[in-house]
């Protein structure tokens, strides 16, 4: 990967341009996959793993993912080495209307996963690395990693644009670890959804 590429965060205008022309040449999985990247602030490891299933489990316009990013859980001792312990964390994403729609459509016919493979085993969920495929085979200019810093910076754009800057529920909707302050109490659901309809809308 090139230098430019990796260190590249799209601009509104060349996200919208990208996706008016996945949307044009009718790559649905590519754009569904760019959009859950850069809509939703999703891992590459999260997307594949979506589940159709997990779509409005437990909120409408909710997408539940049961196999989400890892988080250190510290060290263990084994065979008297140090061993770093990971533990995968789940989590449930708003996803826009207009997101959420395009993934009904789509995944219609689709028998498990939210993005399935089109050949070989359709049960069985893609490589992570197959999204940076994605990417490279449709001359995206940035990174898998930079939707989820694009997704960052829309929301915190709105956020300061609107006078109400929350750190807690920007770090919530990227899924990173909570904090001991955090541990008390949980952001709405309602709020999460709310903000998530305005910044994408």
């Amino acid at each position: 990967m090139d230098m430019e590429k990796r260190t590249l965060i799209p601009s509104n205008e060349q996200y919208q341009d990208t996706i008016k022309e996945l949307t044009d040449k009718n790559l649905f999985r590519t754009l569904i996959a760019v959009r859950m990247g850069c809509e939703m602030g999703m891992t590459r490891f999260e997307i594949v793993n979506a589940r159709i299933s997990d779509l409005n489990r437990y909120h409408n316009r909710g997408l539940w993912v049961e196999i989400a990013k890892r988080v250190h859980r510290g060290n263990k001792i084994i065979d008297g080495k140090k061993t770093a312990q990971f533990q995968a964390r789940s989590r449930e994403i708003p996803v826009n209307s207009s997101l959420y729609g395009l993934i009904k459509g789509f995944t219609s016919q689709s028998p498990v996963y939210i993005i399935c493979p089109c050949k070989g085993n359709i049960m069985t969920p893609l490589e992570p690395r197959n999204i940076n495929f994605f990417y490279t085979n449709t001359h995206i200019p940035w990174s898998t990693h930079k939707s989820r810093h694009y997704y960052k910076n829309r929301v915190l754009d709105w956020m300061r644009d609107n006078k109400q800057v929350d750190f807690e529920l920007l770090s919530d909707l990227l899924g990173h670890k909570k904090t001991q302050t955090m541990q008390y109490g949980n952001i709405s659901w309602d709020y999460k959804q709310k903000t998530i309809d305005e910044v994408f809308k």
